[in-house]
């Protein structure tokens, strides 16, 4: 079974500047998602959407996938996540082989591998 690791980071942050990139535990919000999701026993492929060039970067130093940039429209603060969901799923759909697609936000950065695992157990 594959199993691929979806994270939204955008850039343009509404109420803190590049909240994605802030620093926690001796990296940033977006490598912690990105550690916690590749140690996950499930998780095949971590892969980031996003819309800015700086977390692209900061994805790629973490071991992640950036496949495409999530075009502006669909960053934007009042852009449903809905959207930018359907645009990653058919960027990634040439990979027929996907099973499931599990969420995993950088603001949630106290959650722990171990409840990633728990909740695609359930």
């Amino acid at each position: 079974m594959k199993i691929v690791a979806l994270i939204f980071a955008r850039g343009n942050s509404q109420g803190i500047k590049n909240k994605n990139l802030l620093k926690f535990k001796n990296t940033t919000l977006l490598g912690n998602a990105i550690t916690q999701a590749r140690r996950s026993k499930y998780i095949s492929r971590v892969v980031i959407s996003t819309d800015s060039h700086k977390i692209a970067k900061e994805a790629i130093k973490n071991k992640a996938d950036v496949p495409f940039i999530r075009p502006s429209k669909l960053a934007q603060p009042n852009t449903p996540e809905i959207q930018a969901w359907r645009h990653a799923i058919k960027n990634l759909n040439k990979d027929k082989d996907i099973d499931f697609f599990v969420s995993v936000p950088t603001t949630s950065p106290l959650r722990k591998t171990s409840d990633i695992n728990r909740c695609i157990n359930k």
